[in-house]
């Protein structure tokens, strides 16, 4: 199956829902990607980057100057990364943002994170101001070895430190 991408009136990308990387990739995600993967990462190697390409969707108050934090769960204990305030205009209305973490940005994380180890990923909002979410992939590199960890097209998902408990944390759709 193929989900297409639209912001702003122009296609972005294709996402293959599938367990490889995608075929036709965002420009700056083609930068950190210079060759496609010849093969998928091994349950048990150590990832060494999480990639995550988050679009904001138009919706009234979508964009935020919150901070978020990227969360993954590995054996059950959590680890947390702070998202990095990109040059420009992350996190508005109708515009896509990628973010490398490399597995050392986790504040105490194990030296060796594998994808058998990790139970879940999310998005993390600590103050009010909220950001909703229209699609968001994330995906693993390890050595020259790339592949897709999660998807979650027009989710329109809020993420907000707000009263509602359902807005505090975004749990990504796990495909690997």
């Amino acid at each position: 199956m193929t989900k297409i991408l639209l912001c702003c009136g122009v296609l972005l990308f294709l996402v293959p829902v599938i367990r490889s990387l995608p075929a036709n990739l965002p420009e700056e995600v083609e930068d950190i990607v210079p060759q496609r993967s010849q093969r998928a990462i091994g349950a048990d190697e150590c990832i060494s980057h999480i990639y995550v390409a988050a679009f904001t969707s138009n919706r009234q108050y979508a964009g935020s100057d919150g901070n978020f934090d990227l969360e993954i769960k590995v054996k059950g204990v959590v680890y947390t990364a702070a998202f990095e305030d990109l040059a420009g205009d992350d996190h508005q209305p109708l515009k896509g943002d990628l973010w490398t973490f490399t597995m050392s940005s986790f504040y105490n994380i194990p030296p060796c994170v594998t994808k058998s180890s990790i139970g879940e990923i999310a998005i993390e909002e600590h103050t009010d101001d909220g950001w909703n979410i229209k699609s968001v992939i994330t995906f693993f590199r390890s050595g020259s070895a790339y592949e897709l960890a999660t998807v979650d097209m027009d989710a329109y998902q809020w993420v907000d430190g707000d009263d509602h408990p359902s807005h505090r944390r975004f749990v990504l759709t796990k495909i690997f």
